[in-house]
């Protein structure tokens, strides 16, 4: 069982946090800047996506959830090189890509697999929503939050206290991710050694 099965837990702990009823009736703006900010921040496994798309015409939208790039792959597996989009237009050959705002960019119509940063799944759609942060970082939640409702109610005193907590638990979900990530990960030297 986690500590907050849902946004109106949240709501619950975050009201009792900060000690003010009032701030119920602007709970969803303050969950979705904590989201923006999570968004910012945050880069872990589970953000990690993959998508297909077709360049037609020397472009494709990327997908609605995109934050950050990962890698570009064309259907042999070649690793595409990103450029500014300035050097993209003086490239004449394939192998290259550039974002422009929610574009991408390349030279030659084909399908190309994306492995990207997706956003944070919103838990503001309804009172009864959850995501993997709030399953796995409760506390992240809580603090941030909790920060912005602090913010909201022009309290500094309280916003810095809770700020301090709250970079404590950004640092528990980088010490963890990075954990899952690299606990069994092994180095090999290459070369001859002695």
């Amino acid at each position: 069982m986690t500590a907050y099965a849902d946004l109106l837990d949240l709501q619950t702990a975050v009201i009792e946090r900060v000690k003010n009823v009032g701030i119920a009736d602007v709970f969803p703006q303050l969950v979705k800047l904590a989201e923006a900010s999570f968004n910012r921040r945050l880069r872990c496994r589970e953000q990690m996506a993959t998508a297909s798309v077709v360049i037609t015409g020397g472009s494709a939208t990327l997908p609605t959830d995109f934050e950050e790039i990962i890698g570009v792959y064309d259907g042999a597996g070649t690793e595409y090189i990103n450029q500014p989009v300035q050097s993209l237009q003086k490239v004449q050959s394939r192998g290259y890509y550039a974002i422009s705002g929610t574009t991408i960019i390349a030279k030659n119509d084909e399908t190309l697999t994306l492995q990207y940063y997706a956003k944070l799944p919103t838990l503001t759609t309804t009172m009864t929503t959850s995501n993997w942060l709030l399953q796995r970082h409760p506390g992240l939640y809580l603090y941030g939050v909790a920060f912005e409702a602090a913010k909201h109610m022009a309290d500094a005193e309280l916003a810095q206290a809770i700020n301090q907590i709250l970079e404590l638990e950004y640092q528990a979900v980088d010490a963890t991710d990075a954990s899952s990530r690299y606990a069994r990960a092994r180095v090999r030297v290459a070369g001859v050694t002695p």
